[in-house]
């Protein structure tokens, strides 16, 4: 998984500041593809996502995108996993601090809870500076329209 690459073709719908939206067309085998973390469903048949643009793409170029195994693995480590390890983190912290108290469970899931609340409070509101260093597709070809 980690040495595999995904390659998918799109439409550029949107480009600013380095990042662009494509448009992906639904397909047979996005209900098996590990990248589905990426892409946001935008209707029926089409996806969107956000990618990496180092070509200064425009809306209406087709573009063909590529995400690594390790970029997937990652995504799903920080989406997953990490909260994950919170959770049960937060756990045995909570039973072993309120040991004594009248609901050790209770305060537990609290203890947890909380963990996760700050986890996702600080991933949602890093600086802009922090989230440009998050692994996104990239695009490694532009046909431009035209």
């Amino acid at each position: 998984m980690a040495a595999e690459e995904l390659f998918e073709e799109g439409i550029v719908v949107e480009s600013t500041n380095g990042e662009a939206k494509v448009a992906l067309l639904k397909g047979d085998s996005c209900e098996h593809c590990s990248a589905k973390l990426y892409c946001k469903p935008q209707s029926e048949n089409t996806n969107l996502l956000n990618v990496t643009d180092p070509f200064g793409v425009n809306p209406g170029d087709e573009v063909k995108i590529s995400v690594s195994g390790s970029d997937v693995l990652k995504a799903a480590f920080v989406l997953y996993g990490m909260p994950l390890i919170l959770l049960v983190a937060g756990l045995f912290i909570g039973l072993s601090f309120f040991k004594n108290s009248s609901m050790p469970e209770l305060y537990a899931f609290f203890t947890g809870t909380a963990f996760l609340i700050i986890y996702f409070f600080l991933t949602y509101f890093l600086p802009l500076k922090l989230k440009s260093k998050a692994v996104l597709p990239k695009i490694i070809f532009v046909k431009r329209k035209g």
